[in-house]
């Protein structure tokens, strides 16, 4: 297993509020915190993703990083 730095992040995508549920308490339980990323937070990860791969390739419009997110 690789050696995990204390400010790497883990993000899981739940398909039901129910998995949502178990996932935040099982981190509670482990002594980890969570945190709900609401769809504008999502959209600024994307938006902020999407910079950097413009400073690195063609350009990504606005309609093809929110077309991501929503999957």
């Amino acid at each position: 297993m690789p050696k995990i730095n204390k400010m790497e992040s883990l993000v899981i995508d739940v398909k039901s509020k129910k998995d949502l549920k178990f996932f935040a308490e099982l981190a509670a339980k482990m002594g980890y915190k969570s945190h709900v990323l609401s769809l504008e937070e999502k959209e600024d990860i994307g938006f902020g993703r999407a910079i950097e791969e413009g400073r690195k390739g063609d350009y990504v419009s606005k309609e093809t990083v929110l077309k991501a997110l929503r999957k």
